[in-house]
């Protein structure tokens, strides 16, 4: 029994440090036009004030019309870490979008980060990954068969996408990637209508397990072309249970269900416990290997040492 609880702890600690970060939120077709300049992706680290050392976000598109699996954009947050609140919010316009995000988060504003004209409206794939070394226009897809055959990173953290089932060429599949991205897809069977699938413009995380993605639309139209965006009464996917107030996209703002990062949470659950301390414990003596800094690195030097255990016994059942 001993034995067994252990060997499931140390199961636990191997995977944690691809769960170290999330993707909690994107908008990848805001309301109205131009999309350009109103488009935003949000990732959520376990510790506030994390270095993203070697960490990107890249864009796949899976429209079977063109190249599925060719990389969309790809961009390194090497320079950044995220906020005190553990978010970082990444723009691709300087134009504040509403609610207005959190003073402790961290905001990448590059013009036009998502192509000049934005982020594609079919089939999608947005990924977290450790040690991007492809650039855009690279497939990482060479079949077209939705098989990831020519991997550009060392391991992914997390994704979120979906087909958007219109494909209109005989033979022609649309792709996505998330089920090897350690990720989330969204359904054409949570997204089918009389008239054929909506597409989504907008997913959202609200705990382990827990998502929408959805039609999103103005919350007070029509002078509210940068916000607040609500969720459509009925063109939506929803996984889990909602907290309450899920209804309305929150960019740079921590979503329903999670609190603030915690200094000493490795698995992200929201508390500091034992569970915490057997993950630092199984990787105790280790570095870095992959450039990318593992969940139990809570001190960020690249080793797990007394340090690190340090951490969490100081925030001990915060």
């Amino acid at each position: 029994m001993k034995y067994g609880l252990l060997a499931g702890a140390f199961c636990f600690a191997m995977g944690a440090a691809q769960a170290q970060i999330i993707l909690s939120e994107f908008m990848i077709n805001p309301p109205g036009s131009p999309d350009i300049g109103r488009e935003y992706v949000e990732i959520r680290t376990h510790q506030p004030n994390m270095p993203l050392t070697n960490v990107w976000v890249i864009g796949i598109d899976g429209d079977g019309e063109f190249n599925p699996g060719n990389i969309h954009w790809a961009i390194n947050l090497s320079s950044y870490s995220s906020g005190g609140n553990g978010l970082l919010l990444i723009r691709d316009g300087a134009a504040i979008l509403q609610p207005a995000p959190d003073t402790a988060t961290t905001v990448v504003t590059i013009n036009e980060a998502f192509t000049p004209a934005g982020m594609g409206n079919d089939s999608y794939t947005v990924a977290v990954v450790c040690g991007f070394r492809g650039q855009p226009g690279d497939d990482i897809d060479l079949n077209d068969d939705g098989v990831i055959d020519n991997p550009l990173w060392d391991f992914a953290y997390d994704s979120a996408g979906w087909i958007d089932g219109d494909s209109i060429f005989p033979g022609i599949t649309d792709q996505q990637y998330t089920a090897q991205l350690n990720g989330t897809e969204v359904s054409t069977s949570r997204r089918a209508q009389s008239d054929g699938f909506w597409e989504p413009d907008a997913f959202v995380r609200h705990g382990a397990g827990v998502w929408a993605a959805a039609d999103w639309g103005r919350c007070n139209p029509p002078n509210d072309n940068n916000g607040p965006f609500c969720m459509n009464a009925t063109n939506r996917a929803l996984e889990g249970t909602m907290p309450e107030g899920f209804d309305r996209l929150t960019p740079g703002n921590q979503n329903p269900g999670y609190g603030p990062a915690k200094v000493g949470d490795v698995n992200g659950d929201g508390q500091v416990n034992d569970t915490d301390l057997l993950a630092v414990l199984f990787r105790f003596g280790g570095s870095v290997t992959l450039g990318c800094y593992p969940a139990e690195d809570l001190t960020f030097d690249g080793q797990i040492n007394d340090a690190d255990l340090l951490v969490v016994l100081f925030n001990f059942g915060s």
